[in-house]
C-alpha cells in the first residue's frame, strides 16, 4: 500500500472519534435548549429561538453557554444538572479526541506524509 494512501487513512480513522463526538452533541445541544429557564436563556448572547436551530448560533453564543454548563447552580433542576455534567463530559471527549488527532497529523507529517491536495490546472 501507497505510504501517501495509508497515512490518509490512519488520518481518516483519527477524525472519526472527533466528528462523531460533535455530531453527537447535536441532540444533546437541543434537550439543553429546551430545558433551558426563560430568564437563563434571555442572558445568553443572540441566538435562534427554536431549540433545534441551537446549532446555527454565534460563537459568543456557544462560549457563554458552554460557561453556564461549567457552573454548578444549586437551584438547577436535576434535568439540568444532568444536562450540564453530560455537556461537560461531552467538552472533555470532544478535546480528548482532538489532541489525538491533531497528535496523530504532526508525527505522519513529521514522517512524510502530506495530504492529497487535487491539482485544479
Amino acid at each position: 500500500m501507497d505510504a501517501q494512501l495509508r497515512g490518509t487513512l490512519i488520518a481518516a480513522a483519527a477524525a472519526l472519534p472527533y466528528l462523531w463526538e460533535i455530531v453527537a452533541q447535536l441532540p444533546l445541544l437541543t434537550r439543553v435548549m429546551a430545558a433551558l429557564p426563560a430568564e437563563t436563556r434571555a442572558t445568553l448572547p443572540r441566538h435562534p429561538r427554536r431549540p433545534s436551530l441551537a446549532v446555527f448560533g454565534s460563537t459568543r453564543f456557544f462560549l457563554a453557554l458552554f460557561r453556564f454548563a461549567l457552573r454548578r447552580d444549586a437551584n438547577d433542576l436535576p434535568e439540568m444538572a444532568g444536562l450540564k455534567r453530560r455537556m461537560r463530559a461531552s467538552a472533555v471527549r470532544e478535546a480528548l479526541f482532538g489532541v489525538l488527532f491533531a497528535t496523530i497529523v504532526a508525527t505522519l507529517w513529521r514522517h512524510g506524509w502530506r495530504p492529497a491536495w487535487p491539482a485544479f490546472r
